[in-house]
């Protein structure tokens, strides 16, 4: 089967790694000249990790053990879920030397410009025959945009700062409409964080001096687009999308990762019949309708309020989510006309713990 996959970042290798686990070797196109790295917060649960084809332990800059949530009154609540950061630039190069060592094929400076039925013109001038194509090009995906399908983006910025993490276990985020409409994160790796905001970079420098990094070296500044449209058509025919190109990732935590990987295993089972992996994708807590009804709730919250949610679902201490009991609500009177809300915000959040980074 001749199985073409449109991009080299991680929807791409990992969908190739999990083709050649089921003994389909797949040719990848890139229209970059080198593998290399987006804008990302590098951080990925160790569980979802171990389920890609592949060794990444040796790309794994920081073990950490979940999720700190940091609100707007100074409090904070905990998720536990051991997870890790990346040194993704390398992981990627790491996932592409075993594609190749395993007989797929990457081939770089090969942008897409046409399709047709069974075939893709490169703009090169090159042909290539497909039986199926995959999309796995990002965010601004030129196969999904043949499909006819438009996302919704926010911005993301990110900086790497030189930074002492010795005394970091937690990857941080932060719920502060002072600081942005979104949320911001501070990920630990070894002597380095990535600091990163839903906004621009004048909001990110804000960020900074509020936690009183803006001392910190630099060494690389990143931004890039995330999808937020809740996941639409995945199959056409005999082409399918995955990753950023089909609007992956969590739409609470903007983690695209772990959907990701999730994705791929579906896509590798059922690349013959694509419909079914469209099928079975929509019915996985990936793409669970919850998880936006829970970020328009967090969206059309107060600060108090999401304050007020998050806590009610959080233990502050032990790590983990809870049911929201009349107890636990009778603490919170703006959450007792929301119960309904409430619920919703609480599948969210269980379903992000396991499929969120």
């Amino acid at each position: 089967m001749r199985v073409v996959i449109v991009g080299a970042g991680p929807a791409g290798l990992v969908s190739a790694l999990n083709l050649l686990h089921e003994g389909i070797t797949p040719v990848i196109l890139e229209k970059q000249s080198i593998i290399s790295s987006k804008a990302c917060g590098e951080a990925c649960d160790l569980q979802s990790l171990n389920e890609i084809p592949f060794n990444s332990e040796p790309y794994i800059c920081r073990e950490v053990r979940g999720v700190k949530l940091i609100y707007t009154d100074g409090t904070c609540s905990y998720i536990n879920k051991s997870s890790v950061t990346l040194d993704r630039a390398n992981w990627l190069k790491g996932m592409a030397q075993e594609i190749e060592a395993r007989g797929g094929q990457i081939r770089l400076n090969s942008e897409v410009i046409a399709i047709e039925e069974d075939s893709i013109q490169l703009k090169s001038g090159e042909r290539l025959n497909y039986e199926i194509l995959i999309g796995a090009d990002g965010s601004n995906s030129f196969i999904a945009r043949h499909l006819g399908i438009k996302h919704q983006f926010v911005v993301a910025s990110q900086y790497k700062l030189i930074c002492d993490t010795s005394d970091m276990d937690y990857l941080e985020f932060y719920f502060d409409r002072r600081l942005s409409s979104g949320y911001s994160w501070i990920f630990p790796r070894d002597g380095v964080i990535n600091v990163g905001i839903q906004g621009d970079f004048a909001q990110l420098d804000v960020f900074l001096r509020y936690k009183g990094l803006n001392s910190c070296r630099i060494i690389k500044k990143e931004s890039g687009i995330i999808p937020i449209s809740e996941i639409q058509k995945l199959v056409q025919h005999n082409i399918a999308l995955i990753g950023d190109s089909a609007s992956m990732p969590n739409p609470l935590s903007g983690g695209g990762l772990t959907p990701i990987i999730y994705a791929a295993q579906i896509l590798a089972k059922h690349v013959r019949n694509l419909e079914n992996y469209e099928r079975e994708v929509k019915k996985h807590p990936i793409a669970a309708p919850v998880l936006w009804k829970a970020r328009h709730v967090l969206l059309g919250s107060t600060d108090k309020d999401v304050v007020s949610l998050l806590s009610c679902l959080t233990e502050p201490q032990r790590g983990k989510i809870r049911y929201p009991s009349v107890v636990r609500i009778l603490k919170y009177p703006s959450l007792m006309l929301k119960f309904k809300t409430l619920i919703s915000t609480y599948q969210a959040v269980r379903i992000s713990k396991t499929y969120g980074w």
